[in-house]
C-alpha cells in the first residue's frame, strides 16, 4: 500500500512539474499549429483553452502586464482572443504556414474561418537568447489590428 501511495505521489509530483514547465518554442510554425489544434479540440469538447502566456518578448509581455494593471480586474484594452480574432470560436479551413524568415526572425501566417468569417493572422517571432518568442501579432483582414497597439489602447 505504501508503495502505491509513493508511486501515486511521484506521478502527481512529476505531473505538476510538467504542467508548470515554461513553454519552449523550437519551431514557431509547429507551435502556432499546436495552439490552434488546442483551440479546435477545446471547441469540440465544449471547453475553453488558454494558450501559454510565457511566450512573449519582454516588450510584448510588458504591454500585457500594463494592460492587466490598467484594467484593475476588469476587461482591458484587449477584449477578445487574438488567436481567433473573436471572443468565441468555431474554426474551420485552418492553414498555418511559414512566412518571411531570417536568422533571428520568423513570421507565421494562420488562415482560417472563424464562425463563418475568413481570418488571416500574422505572428512575428523573434529569437532572443536562443529562444523563439512572440513579438507581435497582426490581423490582415478587416478590421485590421496589431496586438501591441491594442495593448497600448491605441485603437
Amino acid at each position: 500500500m505504501r508503495a502505491l501511495v509513493s508511486i501515486s505521489a511521484a506521478l502527481i509530483f512529476s505531473g505538476a512539474l510538467t504542467l508548470g514547465a515554461p513553454s519552449r518554442i523550437t519551431d514557431p510554425v509547429s507551435f502556432v499549429t499546436e495552439v490552434y489544434r488546442h483551440f479546435v479540440d477545446a471547441e469540440s469538447a465544449g471547453s475553453s483553452y488558454i494558450p501559454p502566456k510565457d511566450i512573449y518578448t519582454a516588450g510584448l509581455g510588458k504591454l500585457f502586464r500594463e494592460d492587466e494593471k490598467r484594467a484593475k480586474g476588469e476587461v482591458g484594452c484587449l477584449d477578445f482572443v487574438f488567436w481567433v480574432n473573436g471572443q468565441d470560436w468555431t474554426l474551420t479551413n485552418l492553414s498555418v504556414t511559414g512566412g518571411a524568415a531570417g536568422q533571428d526572425r520568423k513570421d507565421v501566417v494562420a488562415r482560417f474561418v472563424n464562425i463563418g468569417t475568413p481570418q488571416e493572422i500574422h505572428f512575428d517571432f523573434r529569437r532572443v537568447a536562443g529562444h523563439w518568442l512572440l513579438e507581435d501579432v497582426h490581423s490582415m483582414k478587416d478590421p485590421r489590428w496589431t496586438l501591441s497597439q491594442i495593448l497600448k489602447c491605441a485603437l
